[in-house]
């Protein structure tokens, strides 16, 4: 696959019980594919990957693939405290008609970089599915230098990483080391959307893709056909989504949202839940967002529906 334009880390939606919720993952799909996503990724942090059974993981996935029909690419989030556990999620991909994975790193224990890439590279080796890495070390602890990435890189099954620590001079040093490559780097913040595709990176994973996903998409097109002032206006507006986590967890704000256009139903893995009396908070910073609640699937600047 050509990991290239945006994705959207996608909600998990679940039923009240804790059940995925098979409709409300498809409702999620077709939104984000109407706002014009790239690609889908599910089970990624937004999708709260951690807090899911196995029969979760394969609902969820199955009910993205039906509702994508091959139109983009989708995916998979993978990740536990183990190489081995990883590579059971990997396997149950590739049975899929997925198109690759996201990997991250085991989490628990304290890795070093060597450690690191005997993770990724057994796992670049097994695994049948093109492998995106997934950088995220303020929920794993643990960061990758660019020589790590770059060693990574050069393997012919590694196409790509999501970096999501923040860190742009870093994410700069990762662009630089593995230009050489058949391989993308992907923002993982749509806060630093713009600036990222200006220096080299290919892709975007954004969690608030979720959400609003035709103002995540139309930065990059924006960049893309070279408007620089529609993008820095766009980028501008995307800002919002920093608020995302003075709210509550990413998953369980983003889901309310989505349950006041409609899409999905609010609940989240216990015991994640937005703040006391963010409610209130969220419904303005919504319509500044450009999203009315009430409003069956709106999508800003455009029209969508969820079927």
């Amino acid at each position: 696959m050509e990991f290239k334009g945006v994705y959207p880390a996608m909600v998990t939606p679940l039923t009240p019980d804790e059940k995925v919720d098979k409709q409300g993952m498809r409702n999620v799909v077709r939104y984000c594919l109407d706002g014009g996503m790239h690609g889908l990724v599910v089970l990624g942090t937004t999708g709260e990957f951690p807090a899911m059974t196995e029969s979760m993981r394969q609902d969820a996935i199955e009910a993205t693939l039906e509702e994508a029909q091959g139109k983009v690419p989708v995916l998979v989030g993978c990740g536990d405290s183990g190489t081995q556990k990883t590579l059971l999620q990997v396997r149950a991909a590739a049975r899929t008609k997925a198109n690759g994975v996201l990997v991250q790193v085991p989490f628990y224990f304290p890795l070093d970089q060597a450690a690191v890439i005997r993770h990724f590279l057994t796992i670049a080796d097994a695994s049948s599915l093109p492998v995106v890495i997934y950088h995220f070390p303020q929920m794993t602890k643990i960061t990758y230098t660019p020589d790590t990435i770059a060693k990574l890189a050069a393997h012919p099954n590694v196409i790509g990483m999501k970096d999501s620590a923040g860190d742009f001079i870093t994410m700069q040093r990762y662009i630089e080391m593995t230009a050489e490559f058949d391989f993308a780097v992907a923002s993982g913040l749509p806060t630093l959307a713009l600036p990222a595709f200006e220096l080299g990176a290919k892709a975007g994973i954004f969690a608030g893709g979720s959400l609003n996903p035709k103002l995540c998409v139309d930065i990059y097109e924006a960049w893309k056909r070279g408007d620089h002032a529609a993008a820095v206006t766009l980028q501008k507006k995307a800002l919002l989504f920093s608020q995302i986590g003075t709210f509550g967890p990413n998953a369980a704000v983003i889901k309310f949202a989505l349950s006041k256009l409609g899409i999905c139903g609010p609940t989240a893995t216990a015991p994640l839940a937005i703040n006391p009396g963010a409610e209130e908070k969220i419904i303005p910073w919504m319509r500044k967002l450009g999203l009315e609640p009430g409003k069956e699937a709106a999508v800003a600047g455009g029209s969508g529906k969820a079927h």
